[in-house]
C-alpha cells in the first residue's frame, strides 16, 4: 500500500471501504448460483402455484428484512427479453389477495347452449343484463333483484350496455342490430348488416361502443365489420371474411382492434371509418382482446398456443412492439381476458382441459397478474368446483366481477375492496382531446 500518514485526500473522491471481517457480496456462493440464474426460466412450474408464490415471497421478504438490492442476472451469452427489463403494462398492483365469492351465484339457464360468450354486461347504473335466447333479464346489483326484461325479433348473439347506461345494443341472428332502451327495456332503432348488399344471410357475432356512446360497431359471421351513429347511421365497413370473435374500441377512440374465431391474426383500424391501420399475425388461436384503461393504445392478446397452453401478448399499436409470454409448465387454456380499469391488473380464466374427463367439472381458475411473470391473486387453484369460465365483466366502480360459466353459473367475485373516497386512478388529460373530438363530432373525426 502506497498511502502515507496526513497524505492528501481529494475534496472529490472517497475512498473504497474495505471490511477486512466481511466478504463482499458477489463472493458468497449462494450469491452467485442466484445470480446466474436464468430470469424467464428460473422455475420450472406454474407461475400462479401457491408453492411458487411461497418460494418468491419468502425471497422478497429476506431482501428486504437485509437490506439487499434484487439480483440481476449476469451476461454469460444471453440476453433479457425486453419485457422483463420494464414494466410491460402499468398498473398498481395489490398488496395482499382480495379475490373471493361474493356469495351471489345467480342461474343462466341455456347458457350453455350459446355459441358466442359474450351474452352478459354490467351498466354504469349497476345493471347487470344477460341475454338468453330471445329474451334478456336485468338484474341490480344494488337491490339484489331482478328489475326488467326484454325481448327481440330474433336469437340474441351478444349485447353490449353503452357507457351512458341508457341504450342497450343486441346482435341478434338475421343480420339484425338492435338498439333497446334501457330504462324500458323497448326497441328503439335497429340497423341491417351490410351482407343483404352480397344476398346472404349472417348473424352479429361482436358488437362495441365507442367510449363516449356516440358510435358503435358490429362485427357478424361473414367476417364484415361496420360502424354506425347512436342513432344507426352508417359511418364504415370493411370486409374480413372471417367469423368474427371480438371488437374492441380503444380508450380514447382512435382504434379498433378485431379477431376472428380460432383466427391467428389481429386487425387495428382506424376509428371510425375502419382504415387498416396495422396487423399482428402469429401461430397463436387468439382468444380474448382487452385494451389497457390507462395506455389507450396498449393491446392485450390472449391466445392458446399448438400445445395447448395459455398466451399472453401486450401489443402497442403504434410502435407494434409485441411483448408476449407463455403462461408455461401445464396444458392450461385460456377462454376470457380483461384489463382492470381501476388498478391496469389483468385479469384472465384459465381451465385444464385434461381434468375435464376425471372431473364433473372442469379445473378451472381466476388468475390476476400485474405483469407477464408476476401473479398477484388467484382462485381455483387445485380445485373442481368452479367451471370453465366463458366471459367475465367489472363493476362499475371495479370493485366486483362477473363472471358467467359453462355450468350456467352468474358468479359476483368481490375483486377489490369497496372504497368510499373516489380516487383518480386515472389521467383523464390523456385522452381528453380525442374525447372531445368525438363527442363533438358523434364519432365522425378524422384522426
Amino acid at each position: 500500500m502506497n498511502r502515507t500518514a496526513f497524505g492528501k485526500k481529494s475534496l472529490n473522491r472517497r475512498r473504497p471501504r474495505v471490511d477486512r471481517f466481511v466478504l463482499p457480496r458477489e463472493q458468497l456462493a449462494e450469491i452467485k448460483s442466484r445470480a446466474l440464474w436464468k430470469i424467464p426460466s428460473a422455475y420450472t412450474g406454474d407461475i400462479w402455484s401457491s408453492e411458487y408464490l411461497q418460494r418468491k415471497k419468502y425471497a422478497e421478504y429476506l431482501d428486504e428484512a437485509f437490506g439487499l438490492e434484487p439480483l440481476k442476472a449476469h451476461d454469460c451469452n444471453q440476453s433479457i427479453p425486453d419485457g422483463y427489463r420494464a414494466q410491460a403494462w402499468p398498473c398498481v398492483p395489490r398488496k395482499r389477495r382480495y379475490l373471493t365469492s361474493a356469495d351471489s351465484i345467480l342461474d343462466l339457464p341455456t347458457y350453455s347452449y350459446a355459441l358466442f360468450p359474450e351474452l352478459l354486461d354490467w351498466s354504469s347504473d349497476n345493471i347487470l343484463v344477460a341475454a338468453l335466447g330471445r329474451n334478456y333479464h336485468k338484474w341490480s346489483w344494488r337491490t339484489q333483484s331482478l328489475t326488467n326484461q326484454g325481448f327481440t325479433q330474433y336469437e340474441i348473439q351478444c349485447c353490449k350496455f353503452d357507457p351512458r347506461g341508457e341504450l342497450l345494443l343486441l346482435g341478434t341472428d338475421n343480420q339484425i342490430t338492435e338498439i333497446h332502451n334501457n330504462a324500458m327495456s323497448k326497441w328503439v332503432a335497429e340497423c341491417s348488416c351490410l351482407c343483404n348488399r352480397f344476398v346472404a344471410i349472417c348473424s352479429i357475432t361482436a358488437v362495441d361502443w365507442s367510449p363516449t356512446g356516440n358510435s358503435f360497431i358490429t362485427g357478424c359471421s361473414r367476417g364484415v365489420l361496420v360502424s354506425y351513429t347512436r342513432t344507426g347511421d352508417m359511418l364504415g365497413w370493411r370486409r374480413v371474411g372471417e367469423t368474427m370473435l371480438a371488437v374492441r374500441v380503444s380508450p380514447d377512440a382512435r382504434y379498433v382492434a378485431a379477431a376472428a374465431v380460432n383466427g391467428t391474426t389481429v386487425l387495428v383500424m382506424t376509428w371510425p371509418l375502419l382504415h387498416l391501420y396495422s396487423s399482428l399475425g402469429s401461430n397463436w388461436t387468439v382468444k380474448a382482446l382487452s385494451w389497457h384503461p390507462w395506455r389507450s393504445a396498449l393491446l392485450g392478446v390472449g391466445a392458446v398456443t399448438s400445445r395447448m397452453n395459455a398466451h399472453v401478448a401486450v401489443w402497442d399499436a403504434p410502435t407494434s412492439r409485441v411483448t408476449d409470454t407463455t403462461i408455461r409448465h401445464s396444458r392450461h387454456s385460456l377462454d376470457a381476458m380483461l384489463f382492470s380499469h381501476k388498478t391496469g391488473e389483468l385479469v384472465i380464466s384459465l381451465w385444464n382441459p385434461e381434468r375435464a374427463v376425471s372431473s364433473p367439472k372442469t379445473c378451472s381458475q381466476l388468475v390476476v397478474m400485474s405483469g407477464p411473470d408476476k401473479v398477484v391473486d388467484q382462485w381455483g387453484e387445485e380445485r373442481s368446483g368452479l367451471d370453465r369460465i366463458r366471459t367475465m365483466v367489472f363493476s362499475p366502480d371495479g370493485t366486483k366481477l362477473a363472471t358467467a360459466t359453462a355450468d350456467e353459473d352468474l358468479i359476483i367475485w368481490n375483486f377489490l375492496p369497496e372504497d368510499s373516497k373516489r380516487k383518480k386512478w386515472k389521467c383523464d388529460r390523456f385522452w381528453a382531446l380525442p374525447l372531445y373530438l368525438d363527442e363533438t363530432t358523434y364519432g365522425l373525426s378524422m384522426r
